[in-house]
Parts: C-alpha cells; structure tokens; sequence
C-alpha cells in the first residue's frame, strides 16, 4: 500500500466522522429548539417540560443505551478496560449482611466486575465502605461497590457487563438501590 493510498482512506474515515458528528449536533439543536419554542407558547407544554426537567430524576444509563442503539457512539470503547467470561462475573467464598447491603469475602486480590451495564456516577470515599462505585444501570437500579483498591473507570464512564472496574482485598461490599430507595440484594447474589 502507497503512503497517498493510506492518506486517502484517512481522509475519507476523517471526513466521514465529521459528517456523522455533524449530523447528531443538528438534530440535537433541532430538538433543544423545538422544546424551548413550544415551551414559550404553550403553557401546558411549559409546565409538563418545568415538572420533568425539575423534578425527575432521570435514568442516563438507559439513555445512553438508547443512545448507542439509534445515534450510535462515534468513538470505540476503552481498550483498557478488559472484559471477563459472563459467567464468572461474581466470586465469594461467604457473605454477611452490612449496612444496606452485603460484604462479600473475596480472594486476596480480586477483580471487581460489574454484574450489569451502566453508567458510572460516583468515584470515591463514602463514610464505612472506604474507595466507593457507583454505576447506574439502564434498568434503573443503582449497584454500590465498596471497599474498592484500585478504580480502572472514572465518573460518566459507559462500562458493559462482565467489565473489570476495579480490585478488591478480601472484602467486597455491594448495595442496590432504586430510586434512592435501598433495595434487597438477594435477587442479585446467587
């Protein structure tokens, strides 16, 4: 293959993703437009966008799934961050109830993996589980993961099930939650 051959494909991948981009910018203008125009002259429109801008909270997990389905991503996903066998994605030699969740008893140094795809919303320390994830998953529910070594995502990070987020030292400690709501993790651990 010529160097002017390599250049011309090149281009061609570059134009191709200019055009694409361009078109999601505009339909997004488009939208933000048409709700803010519709917004100014009807007032039943205005109040139902006021109470499901202001007082819902929305679920962007499912929404950048949606997002992906239709407008597809326009960049690959990261490439170091590897994924595991679906199968084993949750290990535990014994389990005991903590807080609003469970401590998992782990191996020494374990792969901490995540159990669904989401959104990740928090990074960092929270008060009894130490370094902390969270990931909110398109279905709605929030997954905490505490007592978390070493984090390989950051915030507004998409990662998919089976992803290595982290590692853990013997102990793990995972909650649901939905809707800010705790929720029973039994349905989640086998």
């Amino acid at each position: 293959m010529k160097v002017e051959d390599f250049l011309r494909i090149n281009n061609k991948t570059r134009k191709n993703f200019l055009i694409s981009l361009l078109k999601r910018i505009l339909i997004t203008i488009i939208i933000v437009l048409s709700v803010l125009i519709l917004a100014k002259h009807n007032t039943k429109f205005k109040s139902i966008v006021d109470k499901y801008a202001f007082n819902t909270n929305y679920n962007f997990a499912k929404i950048n799934s949606i997002y992906k389905k239709y407008l597809l991503s326009f960049k690959k996903g990261k490439e170091n961050i590897s994924k595991v066998n679906k199968d084993n994605i949750l290990e535990y030699k014994s389990k005991k109830d903590y807080k609003d969740g469970v401590i998992l008893e782990v191996d020494d140094v374990y792969n901490v993996k995540m159990l669904e795809s989401g959104l990740v919303v928090f990074v960092g320390e929270k008060d009894g589980i130490r370094n902390t994830i969270i990931v909110q998953q398109s279905n709605g529910i929030d997954i905490v993961y505490g007592f978390i070594n070493n984090t390989d995502v950051k915030v507004y990070d998409y990662v998919e099930k089976g992803t290595i987020i982290g590692t853990a030292n013997k102990e793990l400690y995972l909650a649901f939650q939905k809707e800010g709501e705790s929720i029973s993790y039994e349905p989640y651990i086998e």
